[in-house]
């Protein structure tokens, strides 16, 4: 073989690969109180349209879940929760879910979140709706789901900060994606206005 010829199949191969990576269906689980915890921690924030392209990596998006919790008692609160869901909703490709947080002991807590996106993250799945999921959490309890998805044939990808994801979760996972090596990409500068409110 000539090298005329090598570099023709070389470039063969990346036109090959390019497109059956354009084919492959993405969606994308975020863990609102889980990313937003370890972003406040960091004192950083996210452009969540940057974020999912980032990971999305150029393949088939279907459409990303966002999975957030509030106060309703909040006025404050709910306002800004209306104004993130808006952004990310009129800009296309987010289906928000926000989901109230509930008073026990005397204060409020988030609940409901995580049996939110599994259940959509199993449903899609069993209607084959997807190739990889890629979750946005560090979260050990969604293990099983994990496996769950795996199970149906599908790929799972877990993207958070190394130090804050639980180890069985990155282990169990097709993939880890450490953010920390992509927010210098994502990372959002001076004040938004779709920032989330606090959990």
């Amino acid at each position: 073989m000539t090298g005329g010829e090598g570099e023709v199949l070389n470039r063969m191969e990346e036109v090959l690969e390019r497109l059956l990576k354009s084919q492959e269906r993405v969606m994308i689980f975020i863990d609102g109180p889980n990313l937003y915890g370890q972003l406040k921690q960091l004192g950083q924030k996210v452009d969540y349209f940057k974020l999912v392209k980032e990971l999305a990596e150029g393949r088939r998006l279907i459409r990303t879940y966002m999975y957030v919790t509030y106060n309703p008692r909040d006025e404050e609160e709910k306002r800004k929760m209306v104004s993130f869901i808006r952004v990310l909703e009129d800009g296309g490709g987010f289906n928000v879910k926000a989901i109230p947080k509930r008073f026990r002991n005397g204060r409020w807590i988030e609940k409901g979140t995580d049996v939110s996106l599994v259940t959509d993250m199993l449903t899609l799945a069993y209607n084959d709706a997807y190739d990889t999921a890629i979750l946005v959490s560090g979260d050990t309890d969604f293990v099983e789901a994990v496996r769950a998805v795996k199970a149906r044939g599908k790929k799972v990808e877990v993207a958070m900060f190394s130090n804050a994801v639980g180890e069985e979760l990155k282990r169990i996972a097709d993939r880890f994606v450490p953010l920390e090596y992509i927010m210098n990409r994502v990372r959002l500068s001076g004040k938004s206005s779709f920032s989330p409110p606090t959990p």
